[in-house]
């Protein structure tokens, strides 16, 4: 599930020289497939924790509704 909004992409080079810092050297090529991959990664992480959110809310709304229910058919 894509949002319409652009972020703010690190870009191949800037990838490179973060790698490099920690004794990874890698070319151009190389560093665009590493962030696509970690770019996937953080969409399918963020996808799940938003449909985690959505069970638990809508898991909530039931019990409630449910209490409210039985509260009624007590009256």
């Amino acid at each position: 599930m894509m949002r319409e909004e652009e972020i703010d992409r690190i870009t191949p080079h800037r990838a490179m020289e973060l790698l490099r810092k920690d004794g990874i050297d890698v070319d151009a090529d190389q560093a665009k497939i590493i962030l696509d991959f970690f770019y996937e990664m953080a969409e399918i992480v963020v996808d799940t924790y938003l449909d985690e959110q959505k069970i638990r809310k809508f898991t909530l709304t039931q019990k409630r509704e449910s209490k409210f229910k039985q509260s009624i058919l007590k009256s």
